[in-house]
């Protein structure tokens, strides 16, 4: 049987930063504050126990005034470049021109890989009238746009996403959450039949029924990648995505595009 350590695994989605307060990834309600050499230690020894090789890093949440939020994840990233080699920034697109002025500055000084957005705590649905000038800029700087789609928020429906893909057909959007119900994997298959510069990461994804033999199958081995959505350890106890991608029909060749080739050359890092 396969394992993990067949494979080189880059892990699309991991949270870093503030939670609930907390300059950390822990959520429980006793949880304390921990250094980023902490947190990078915590996140390291999870990686390895699950062959989790590298990952990218992303803001933690969504709300207002994300640049220190944007400089932890730049310093997360420079910290442990072999294990963190592509940094995402965000912004809250309710910020108006300042949120603009703040996508630049992750780009262009910051370095970020891209660009993140988790709308429903920013508190708006994904093709809200202010996201255009922030795609305007996404466009601009040839980078991809990651948007999470969870399938408990009707602020983040799917649908809201293909219509952002669909006015911005040269800008890669990477669907984050995307298995996340029955009725959401029902949607990946249309979406990705319709709208081809959207691919999908594995992230929440259900323990049942995802179908994710039959989406390589059907759409194609480079609209997937891994993603685990990992904030720390206490949000579950094994990379369920890793196993059950391990697990199925999907040939070794398929499965080393979709642990780590897409997502590399998504970055440009291949």
């Amino acid at each position: 049987m396969r394992t993990a350590k067949d494979f080189h695994i880059f892990d699309v989605h991991h949270h870093a930063g503030q939670v609930l307060g907390f300059a950390s990834t822990a959520t429980h309600t006793d949880a304390k504050p921990t250094t980023m050499e902490d947190d990078i230690a915590t996140r390291v020894s999870f990686m390895e126990k699950h062959g989790i090789d590298q990952a990218m890093i992303m803001p933690g949440s969504g709300a207002s005034n994300l640049g220190p939020a944007n400089d932890y994840v730049a310093k997360y990233r420079a910290a442990d470049p072999a294990h963190f080699p592509a940094a995402v920034g965000s912004v809250n697109p309710l910020d108006g021109a300042a949120a603009v002025a703040e996508l630049n500055r992750c780009i262009d000084v910051l370095g970020m890989n891209g660009m993140v957005w988790h709308h429903r705590f920013c508190g708006m649905v994904i093709n809200h009238p202010t996201m255009i000038p922030l795609l305007d800029r996404i466009k601009h700087y040839k980078v991809p746009a990651f948007v999470h789609i969870i399938a408990d928020s009707m602020l983040e429906s799917p649908w809201r996403l293909q219509k952002l893909a669909d006015a911005y057909p040269d800008t890669t959007f990477v669907a984050l959450d995307g298995f996340s119900s029955p009725n959401h994997v029902a949607w990946m298959f249309y979406i990705a039949e319709k709208t081809p510069n959207i691919v999908f990461d594995t992230g929440v994804m259900m323990s049942l029924h995802h179908q994710l033999d039959e989406f390589v199958e059907q759409a194609g081995a480079d609209r997937l990648l891994l993603g685990t959505d990992a904030y720390a350890e206490p949000h579950f106890h094994t990379a369920f995505p890793i196993n059950e991608l391990l697990a199925s029909h999907i040939s070794d060749e398929n499965l080393r595009k979709v642990f780590s080739g897409n997502l590399k050359r998504l970055l440009k890092l291949a």
